[in-house]
């Protein structure tokens, strides 16, 4: 007689672990040889040595040309974002022509594409052994810790490699900061303020000290909400003290509200610019606090904005409000630039024919507008609102207007018409009895 040990079933928490780890191997394989053919791609396009195709002004090198169009090409084409993009590219080509033991672990599986993008920002600047020095040792220190740890130890890295160009390189990285917008559900939206560590960090003090005064004379409110509406009171109504800063401004938004919905009888929602559909407790008191107003008319049909036809050479204040209404964002393909903060661009070039027209007009934001005139982007308006882009590889997009409204509904239009109708009707009948 024989005892025998029955086997234990592996524990399914534990396998699924260990598939999530070997996926992740798998996935920074195929990002080591993505990074390849981006590369690959950059050479094609070099050979092709595409030229600036504008008709004035400066004129773009042939690098700035192939940048731009690797860019605004691969962007649309991965449904990446322009700044995403450049982030590959420079990754991608930073690993295969300057980091090859960084690109070897990646290849392995053993670095994860967002430690090679850590490694690959920091090695810029950094020559000869200096550079080689600090590839070897990060690819071996990123095998050890997350990206983030990973950011700190490539910065300390690179001041024991090149200690004089600190000062240089935090001046460069100044010259990048910025405000951005990114949308979120429900009515909310995140602000982000990318700028120096110090000023960051003071602000952030600023906010906790502010919140905790609040606190400590017993403002219900948590810590995390305080901070946040300390910060939006401060910008909303706090006055500048920068020398030369305009005192007195405040913040706008602009609202775009059906009718029938102002009136309580339509549901459609609101269309706030630069964010998309609100809520109707939101919108009703924006409008009711509107300090300005302004009728909109639609297309009952269609729901095309209504415009009248232009005399003028320039764009008049009307046409291109008209623009800015139908397309509240840059018609650039994967473009988020608001309108009002965009270029009015003649679709087809005016110094070939295209004409000063609703039709013909469109916002371009000024980095998209010197890309549309210096690349071989291609635009064509489709006189229904709509737009082609025509990529230089050949790839097609079709902008749709955001800013049209839904047509009404149709038995909205047909109890118009019978309306409309039955008082024809009746101002028939009184004439056949005026006694005059």
């Amino acid at each position: 007689m024989s005892n025998t040990i029955p086997l234990l079933e592996p524990d399914p928490y534990t396998v699924a672990l260990e598939e999530v780890a070997a996926l992740d191997t798998q996935i920074a394989r195929l990002s080591a040889v993505r990074a390849k053919r981006v590369t690959e791609a950059q050479r094609h396009l070099h050979r092709q040595a595409p030229v600036d195709t504008s008709t004035a002004g400066p004129r773009w090198s042939t690098a700035r040309v192939e940048r731009i169009e690797l860019l605004t090409e691969l962007a649309l084409l991965t449904r990446r974002t322009e700044h995403r993009t450049a982030v590959l590219v420079d990754t991608s080509t930073a690993l295969v022509d300057r980091l090859p033991a960084t690109l070897a672990a990646v290849a392995a599986g053993a670095v994860s594409w967002e430690h090679a993008e850590v490694i690959a920002k920091h090695a810029d600047g950094l020559q000869g052994e200096a550079l080689s020095l600090y590839d070897t040792r990060l690819a071996v220190l990123a095998t050890e810790v997350n990206p983030k740890q990973l950011e700190k130890k490539a910065r300390h890295e690179v001041e024991l490699a090149q200690p004089t160009t600190a000062v240089e390189r935090a001046e460069k990285a100044a010259g990048t900061r910025r405000i951005y917008i990114d949308p979120a559900a429900d009515g909310m939206a995140c602000l982000t303020l990318f700028a120096p560590a110090p000023e960051i960090h003071a602000i952030a003090d600023r906010a906790v000290r502010l919140a905790a005064g609040l606190k400590t004379s017993g403002d219900p409110r948590s810590m995390g909400h305080l901070k946040v509406d300390v910060l939006t009171d401060l910008l909303l109504n706090g006055e500048p003290s920068i020398p030369g800063a305009t005192h007195g401004i405040r913040g706008r938004v602009h609202i775009m509200v059906p009718a029938m919905t102002v009136l309580g009888v339509g549901e459609e929602a609101a269309i706030l610019r630069g964010y998309g559909p609100i809520d109707p407790a939101t919108a009703a008191q924006l409008t009711a606090d509107a300090t300005s107003w302004r009728r909109i008319l639609t297309d009952p049909i269609t729901g095309r904005i209504l415009a009248t036809d232009p005399r003028d050479y320039r764009p008049t204040a009307q046409m291109i409000d008209h623009a800015r209404l139908v397309h509240p964002e840059c018609v650039f393909p994967g473009c988020t630039v608001p309108a009002e903060q965009a270029d009015m661009d003649h679709t087809e070039d005016h110094a070939y024919g295209g004409g000063t027209i609703p039709e013909n007009l469109a916002p371009l934001s000024a980095g998209h507008h010197r890309v549309k005139h210096h690349t071989r982007w291609q635009f064509v308006q489709n006189g229904d609102d709509t737009l082609t882009a025509t990529s230089p590889a050949g790839h097609v997009y079709v902008i749709r207007p955001e800013g049209r409204m839904k047509p009404a509904p149709r038995q909205l239009i047909k109890a118009a018409a019978a309306a409309a109708s039955a008082a024809t009707t009746t101002e028939e009948d009184n004439l056949d009895n005026c006694p005059f």
